[in-house]
This record gives C-alpha cells, sequence and structure tokens, in this order.
C-alpha cells in the first residue's frame, strides 16, 4: 500500500510556494520564498549535537509522540546533469542535434517528509490523527510555514481539520518507504501457496477459454482451439500476476516495539542500565541484587515512563 508499510506512515507533501510579493515585517514589502527560508532557519532542530543540545532550543516535532523524523526543505530548481547528446551517428548526418533545453519550476516548492506511528492500517485514520496531532502542538509553526504557500491563508484555515483537507490535496503517493526491518520473519503473515496459484490459474484459464472458443467456433475448429489456448495462458498468468499484485500491495505488519515511545522506552533503558553496570562493578550479591530492585522500581521496564526525551539524540 503506498505511503503506510510495517505500522508507519511516510508522509510527502509537495507545496508550491506563492510568488506574488506580499506585506513583511512592519508592512515592508517581502518574497515569499524569503520569509519562508527565514522562517525554516530560524526553527530550531533537534538536539542531534552536542552545540544543539547546549543552546537549550528543540523542534516543536519533539512535542508528537508520533513522530520519528520529519523534515522542511525549499526547493526552487531541478538538478541539471547537462544536456542530453543526441546519437552521434544521426547527428553527423544532420538528422539529429544534442538537447539544449533545462526544465525550470513555474515556482518554488516546499518540501515536507515526515515518518510517524501509523497503528491502524488506514491511510486517511492515520494521517488525519498525525496532523491533528501536530495542529495541536505547533499551530503558529505550521502557520508561519505554510502561509507563504500557494491557497493557504490564515483567515480560511483556522482549525485542525482545515489543515488536514489542506495536506491531502498536496500530498504525493510515497512508493519507496524506508525503515528497520524484521530481525525474524513476522508470524501469521498471509502467503500465497504453489496450490492455490495453480487451481485458481487453471479455474481462469479454462473459464477464458471456453469463452473464447465459443466467440471462436463458427469461424472454424482450428482456430476456436488457438484461441481458446492463447485465452487459457492469459487467464492463467493474469490470474497469477493479480495475486501477486494484491499481496505485494498490503502493508508489511508492524513490529513488535517499533512505535516512537516504545523506541523512546527502549533508549532510556539502554542509557540507564548501562550506567548501572558501570556503577556496581565488583558489587557482592546481596547489593547487587538490592541494587537491581532499586533500578526496577525507579526506570519501571514494562510502563511508558520513564522515557528518553523525544528529539534528544545527543545526550
Amino acid at each position: 500500500m503506498p505511503s503506510i508499510d510495517s505500522g508507519y506512515y511516510f508522509l510527502t507533501v509537495l507545496v508550491p510556494v506563492r510568488c506574488a510579493w506580499a506585506n513583511g515585517e512592519e508592512n515592508e514589502r517581502a518574497a515569499p520564498i524569503i520569509e519562508l527560508r527565514k522562517t525554516l532557519a530560524q526553527m530550531p532542530t533537534a538536539m542531534q549535537t552536542p552545540h544543539s543540545h547546549n543552546s537549550g532550543e528543540i523542534s516543536a516535532f519533539s512535542k508528537s509522540t508520533r513522530t520519528h523524523f520529519a523534515r522542511f526543505a525549499v526547493i526552487d530548481r531541478l538538478g541539471y546533469n547537462g544536456y542530453e547528446a543526441a546519437d552521434p551517428v544521426f547527428e553527423t548526418v544532420g538528422l539529429a542535434k544534442p538537447s539544449l533545453a533545462r526544465t525550470e519550476l513555474s515556482s518554488p516548492y516546499l518540501l515536507f517528509a515526515a515518518e510517524f506511528d501509523a497503528p491502524s492500517g488506514s491511510r486517511n485514520y492515520d494521517l488525519a490523527v498525525y496532523l491533528r496531532e501536530l495542529w495541536d502542538v505547533m499551530e503558529e509553526d505550521l502557520l508561519d510555514i505554510f502561509s507563504n504557500c500557494v491557497a493557504f491563508d490564515r483567515d480560511t484555515i483556522t482549525t485542525a481539520a482545515d489543515f488536514i483537507e489542506y495536506i491531502k490535496k498536496c500530498e504525493l503517493e510515497t512508493t519507496m518507504p524506508f525503515n528497520f526491518y524484521w530481525a525474524e520473519p513476522p508470524k501469521n503473515l498471509p502467503s500465497l501457496t504453489i496450490k492455490g496459484l495453480a487451481a485458481g490459474g487453471v479455474f481462469t484459464g479454462a473459464v477464458m477459454a471456453m469463452v473464447f472458443y465459443a466467440l471462436f467456433a463458427q469461424v472454424g475448429t482450428y482456430v476456436a482451439i488457438i484461441a481458446a489456448v492463447i485465452a487459457f495462458l492469459g487467464g492463467a498468468i493474469g490470474f497469477v500476476a493479480m495475486r501477486f499484485k494484491k499481496y505485494g500491495d498490503r502493508p508489511f505488519p508492524a513490529p513488535p516495539d517499533g512505535d516512537l515511545m516504545s523506541v523512546l522506552k527502549g533508549l532510556h533503558l539502554q542509557n540507564t542500565f548501562g550506567q548501572f553496570v558501570v556503577d556496581n562493578q565488583g558489587s557482592d550479591v546481596a547489593d547487587l541484587h538490592k541494587a537491581f530492585g532499586h533500578y526496577l522500581d525507579e526506570n519501571q521496564p514494562q510502563k511508558p515512563d520513564p522515557h528518553h526525551p523525544a528529539g534528544e539524540v545527543y545526550r
């Protein structure tokens, strides 16, 4: 299924940026592309380095309980690898010329890409829940960003429902998702069987063969037989291909403990248990048992809290 796989939603949004100038700060005329770049440049990032950690500022996406990755980018021109060469033989005799044309965008575009938890497996539902959460935790940031884009008006887009509708209009299907893979094959994963494919292929091919034989019977027996054989093969191959496509379009099931809150809990236990091991080197059995009990009481491995702070890579 496009955009959703393994319990995650891979959101790709491409929005055209306004070309007409607008009133900026202190009623000065400002280009939307400049205002957009300024807004994005001033947004805090995640605490991924010692410098960003010491700044004390963190991305507003860290307030979301579903966001794994999020990125904004401005696309104002397409990549250009040089002109497209023509066939040297045809070019020599004057029948072809190299293409010197360069494709340009009619306007800059804002790219918004995000990966977030999609536990229900429903594209419409999970996307709506995620966008509503974003609107709740970073409404002003979203308004500052998207107000520089075409058809986004602060006076008309005032609710989460309006924002969801706007994003859906600009969404592109993501057909090449990226995420981690299962360490072991998932249990009860639907799969195709050779017997099932053979039975379905033979049945479908037989039905197609009978239909085509009846259609071409008046033309001649040999023609009808040839048409029936071709129809049988086409029906059988078509059935197998459709079954493969149907199963291939199914999203992979979500891996255990792959949602954001479980990942944050795992990071917390990883960090704290490593320190626990260091602190208790050389302890006798009684002291180690007591210290481990205290560790369990303090860190609650089976409960969501405490967990690693979202958005803090360097810590």
